[in-house]
């Protein structure tokens, strides 16, 4: 991998159907269940990012986790969620995000009630140590939380008092949909960090480097400043930052 960055196209992910006995058709960004790939096994803490497009009436049933800390961020439909935490069932729609550190021990659940696909990214962080009490929380953003600026969604233990959601791990999480093609989105990379930086859809430009089409993702780095503009009429992106 270059020191600079690392451009993973849509292409380059590892493909399931759901027609392989799996409720989702699912683009695996690192290593996951039977895909191994030894040159694809994590991203600094980042472990897991599953792009999952569930079947109706299909999904994730209950199942255990633990020493993970896990993301779902919703792009399409209503993902209901049940967890042995809270002993609820709460549907998230598009630009909702769930967080949960699994810690000790979780149970919990992934489905599509609805008679429309459910599009969701499936996202694992390695936690800044093992075992710890289980949390579960939920964020309904909006569009306008994210619209044409960079949303912060989750947080970390240090700076858990100012973002609406945090993990146990030292990344921070951005979401962004750009609508105005004279708008223009920046970041801020600072030295010892790096980003995974993954286009959920549309097109994005990103100055300095090569525009990201729809599941298109650039590993960088350096530190630098990043400035985002359209290329077409819509991009809707994600940063998941953290320490080299």
């Amino acid at each position: 991998m270059s020191t600079h960055f690392n451009l993973i196209k849509k292409s380059d992910l590892h493909y399931l159907p759901s027609s392989d006995l799996h409720p989702a058709n699912t683009y695996f960004h690192f290593s996951f269940a039977n895909y191994y790939n030894p040159n694809r096994m994590n991203f600094g803490a980042l472990r897991v990012f599953n792009d999952d497009d569930v079947k109706p009436h299909s999904g994730f049933d209950r199942h255990p986790h633990r020493d993970m800390e896990i993301v779902s961020y919703v792009v399409r439909g209503q993902l209901t969620h049940w967890d042995s935490v809270t002993q609820k069932e709460e549907a998230i729609g598009r630009g909702h995000v769930q967080a949960i550190s699994a810690g000790s021990g979780v149970w919990h659940s992934e489905l599509n009630k609805d008679d429309d696909w459910v599009r969701f990214l499936q996202i694992w962080v390695m936690p800044n140590k093992a075992g710890g009490p289980v949390r579960y929380n939920h964020q309904r953003f909006e569009l306008a939380d994210r619209e044409n600026k960079l949303l912060h969604i989750v947080g970390n233990p240090e700076n858990k008092d100012t973002s609406p959601l945090y993990i146990n791990s030292d990344v921070n999480f951005y979401a962004s949909e750009m609508t105005d093609k004279k708008a223009e989105v920046e970041f801020e990379l600072k030295p010892g960090r790096q980003a995974y930086i993954s286009n959920i859809e549309g097109t994005v430009h990103v100055e300095g480097h090569p525009s990201l089409g729809e599941q298109d993702t650039l590993e960088l780095t350096q530190p630098g400043k990043l400035k985002f503009t359209l290329k077409d009429e819509h991009a809707h992106f994600i940063i998941i930052e953290m320490t080299q």
